[in-house]
């Protein structure tokens, strides 16, 4: 008789028991292998990339690596902790649940100081670029807020206290000189209200290389007459044969003040010394917190090196690091001549030349003697 349907019931059971037994032998498996590796993995180690690290890594560099401190960032660790110090104690900075005010300030430093890019810094703290340029920003404005503690405008109707200390090498001469211009001028229109502070009075000068044009306030040294003080250095026992050669080395002498104090700048900032991409804005706020970190330091010096290697008086900048010169613009072949186009240019030459020939006229007086 035919039953119809599974003619093998209790087979078909069978096998869907092996089949069952089979499936949770695997899960078995499974289930050991990860136990295993589990147990016997190896110890997990904190790597030096998390926050933890970090935070490590900035104190180690203050307290126990200070060659390292200064390489990074291009101050004394006291000199850091006492910035951090201000920065956070006046609310200008503040720690955040990931990022304390020293790993802060140590990142905008190194920027500064190392010229890193954005993608460097990542690399470097093992941060965002969004919170890497978050903290830039953050430091940058802090410090400028300090601008009025560090930096002051000059006062143009006194004489400047290095001129008055170095007695009459330069006094006679130069007392109506209110500072000195280096490099690349900027031309800016300031604000109406705030003109008057940028004006100098009448008889006031800047000294400038010969890349300018003597006018009502710039003073540039004479032109087809040795002016670098390398070559004066080399000659030196010979002495000066012209009124001319004795104003020009008097002048790159006192000219060479500004240009070494902006080649410790650039000696520790080394930001200064490339063009950046940063909007405009923060390219102009980054030369600011430059000169109020260097102030800074100046005031906290405790030994600072860079401040000792640069305050050689009289000594070029390219005597001092020859990888920290720029190119220089004074072209001592180009002779006087050209025709003169304003009462100013006429005014000024003829102050240069009456500077000139007292100047002269008290160096043979000494040479006499």
């Amino acid at each position: 008789m035919d039953i119809g349907g599974n003619s093998n019931p209790m087979g078909s059971n069978e096998s869907d028991y092996d089949s069952d037994d089979d499936f949770f032998m695997q899960v078995v498996v499974a289930a050991t292998m990860l136990c295993i590796r589990f147990v016997y993995r190896e110890p997990s180690r904190r790597r030096h990339t998390s926050g933890w690290g970090r935070a490590l890594r900035v104190n180690y560099y203050l307290e126990r690596s200070p060659t390292v401190m200064y390489d990074k960032v291009r101050m004394s660790s006291d000199a850091f902790l006492r910035l951090s110090y201000i920065l956070e104690e006046r609310g200008l900075l503040q720690p955040t649940v990931h990022v304390n005010v020293d790993e802060q300030l140590f990142i905008f430093l190194t920027i500064l100081c190392q010229n890193q890019t954005n993608r460097e810094a990542q690399h470097t703290w093992q941060r965002s670029g969004s919170m890497v340029s978050e903290y830039f920003t953050k430091v940058l404005e802090a410090i400028c807020t300090l601008k009025k503690e560090f930096i002051r405008h000059p006062d143009f109707q006194t004489v400047d206290p290095y001129i008055i200390a170095s007695g009459n090498k330069y006094s006679l001469w130069f007392d109506d000189c209110v500072g000195a211009l280096d490099g690349t001028h900027v031309p800016c229109v300031p604000p109406r209200e705030t003109a008057e502070l940028y004006k100098i009075g009448r008889g006031k000068f800047y000294l400038v290389d010969s890349g300018y044009a003597n006018n009502g306030c710039f003073m540039a040294p004479y032109r087809g007459t040795t002016y670098h003080l390398q070559e004066y250095r080399t000659r030196r026992e010979r002495g000066f044969h012209s009124e001319r050669e004795l104003f020009n080395y008097t002048h790159s002498s006192l000219r060479n003040v500004i240009e070494r104090t902006f080649g410790v700048w650039k000696a520790r900032f080394r930001i200064l010394r490339t063009i950046n991409h940063y909007p405009i804005t923060k390219q102009v706020m980054i030369p600011v917190a430059c000169a109020i970190i260097h102030n800074f330091i100046h005031m906290y010096r405790n030994g600072d090196s860079l401040l000792d290697q640069y305050s050689q008086d009289g000594v070029p900048v390219a005597d001092i690091d020859l990888q920290n010169v720029d190119e220089d613009i004074n072209d001592n072949t180009n002779h006087e001549g050209q025709p003169l186009k304003s009462n100013a240019e006429l005014e000024m030459n003829a102050l240069k030349d009456a500077r000139a020939h007292t100047m002269w006229a008290v160096h043979c007086h000494r040479r006499a003697r």
